[in-house]
């Protein structure tokens, strides 16, 4: 979207157009909170989504809470495909599958690189993790980052308070 177009763009145009709720008040942001959780069927009180400043801007994230409350309300099924090592990277594939037979794949990828004992179990876990929650919101539609993924995201800042 062009420079020209965003600056003519209200607040509320701005946070849907370009997924940056920055210069929304608070009142705003809480409704579109809502409007996202009622939207996608979402119980608000259980904070399915937290904020994150990302290039400037700041966007929502799906949290354990969203991706789990989606596979129970769309009966998502997942089952792991693959799990591989690639160098000092753990690879986990995990397919979803709706009720209608769609059928979607996603990879979890996590650095496995000097870990050992809990460390390296605990690596092994997230990137299943990592895997099943991404592939719940990619068959769900839902073009937002995990709180998994944010971890390896370095510019990325969870945002408390707002």
């Amino acid at each position: 979207m062009s420079t020209e177009i965003a600056n003519v763009l209200s607040n509320e145009e701005r946070a849907l157009m370009l997924n940056d709720l920055s210069r929304l008040s608070e009142e705003q942001r809480s409704n579109l909170y809502i409007k996202v959780c009622t939207s996608l069927g979402l119980n608000p009180l259980t904070q399915p989504f937290g904020y994150i400043q990302l290039n400037n801007k700041l966007c929502l994230y799906a949290k354990k809470d969203c991706t789990d409350q989606l596979r129970n309300l769309k009966s998502v099924s997942i089952t792991i495909v693959s799990r591989e090592k690639l160098g000092d990277v753990y690879a986990v594939t995990a397919q979803a599958k709706m009720p209608n037979g769609r059928t979607d794949e996603s990879i979890g990828a996590v650095s496995i690189m000097n870990l050992k004992s809990d460390s390296l179990a605990n690596a092994l876990m997230k990137a299943e993790t990592k895997a099943k929650r991404r592939v719940t919101l990619s068959i769900c539609g839902l073009g937002i980052l995990d709180e998994t993924e944010i971890e390896t995201i370095r510019v990325a800042h969870i945002v408390t308070g707002k």
